[in-house]
């Protein structure tokens, strides 16, 4: 089979039209053009085509990839089940995520601590928040686990106490079980959230 014709795209100029044996055959990225030198009358067989075209649909996959994360970093398993959700085929999906992982565009560590950070500093959640919320994202329990020893909960349970004893009497039963509802629906451990108010009781 012979290239008889490539030809720039009306609509996108990033993109050229190929005909084999003066047939429209598929379209095509430049860069997939120029990666595979494909160039008019050259000879061109079933497996060639089948590269291209699987190049042309990484390249579709990575290109989704990165439009999704224009928004906020994701997680391996985030961006894939979003990629899968839009059709695209599993094992192109997981060739182009390690492409990812490698370049490091994605990175389960860094979303980890990232997110871990938010809700030590900005809005203060547990270690049980941490470890569900983090484990349905699909991150690792050896990177949670590695995160959770570095944080300091108790010290998170003591300032938030101090920031809520104005509006609670901890010398009041019902004002302290309320207290310490709020702290559990928090995701703070049950152990180490009855160890501060108690200690503040005394």
């Amino acid at each position: 089979m012979k290239i008889s014709k490539i030809e720039p795209q009306k609509r996108n100029k990033t993109r050229s039209t190929i005909y084999i044996n003066g047939k429209f055959a598929f379209g095509l990225s430049n860069e997939i053009v120029l990666k595979y030198d494909l160039n008019e009358g050259g000879e061109i067989d079933d497996d060639l085509i089948q590269n291209v075209l699987l190049a042309q649909e990484r390249q579709r996959i990575r290109e989704r990839a990165f439009r999704i994360l224009r928004y906020r970093r994701r997680t391996v398993q985030e961006l894939k089940t979003r990629l899968l959700r839009l059709g695209f085929e599993n094992n192109l999906v997981d060739d182009v995520l390690e492409e990812l992982v490698q370049d490091k565009t994605l990175d389960d560590t860094i979303f980890a601590e990232a997110f871990a950070a938010d809700y030590t500093k900005l809005k203060p959640k547990g270690n049980i928040f941490i470890r569900r919320e983090l484990a349905k994202r699909g991150i690792s329990t050896e990177i949670i686990e590695n995160l959770i020893q570095g944080r300091d909960e108790r010290f998170l349970v003591e300032e938030f106490i101090q920031k809520k004893l104005a509006r609670f009497n901890l010398k009041d039963p019902k004002d302290k079980r309320r207290l310490i509802q709020r702290l559990l629906t928090r995701g703070f451990t049950p152990r180490i959230v009855y160890e501060v108010v108690n200690a503040y009781e005394k």
